[in-house]
């Protein structure tokens, strides 16, 4: 997941280099806390919060592949978390029943 996250992040941001995802655990599941240049922000959350809740979805999917909990948050350089104005985290849970096709995330 983390590899994802930092690839989907790198062609979002101008300075890549200033991507940082750290891992955490919460209760029953993983916390993925990005990191990036101020400067950046703003393009990582989105108009109205759409890009950081587009990033949220697609790694909801690889989440319920994966039979995990997760949960995505933003944080500015200081490390104190940003209220984005998209909707509550979205929270991948274990699927309740076996999805039938299968999504291919590797890259090629």
């Amino acid at each position: 997941m983390k590899d994802v996250l930092e690839l989907i992040l790198k062609n979002i941001v101008t300075n890549p280099d200033a991507i940082e995802v750290t891992i955490g655990q919460e209760e029953d599941r993983e916390v993925y806390t990005i990191k990036v240049d101020q400067v950046d922000m703003g393009r990582v959350i989105g108009k109205s919060g759409k890009v950081i809740k587009a990033i949220r979805s697609l790694a909801h999917v690889i989440a319920i592949r994966q039979n995990k909990r997760f949960r995505i948050n933003l944080a500015d350089e200081t490390g104190a978390p940003v209220e984005t104005p998209a909707e509550t985290p979205v929270e991948a849970e274990a699927p309740k029943e076996e999805v039938a096709d299968v999504i291919d995330l590797s890259s090629e």
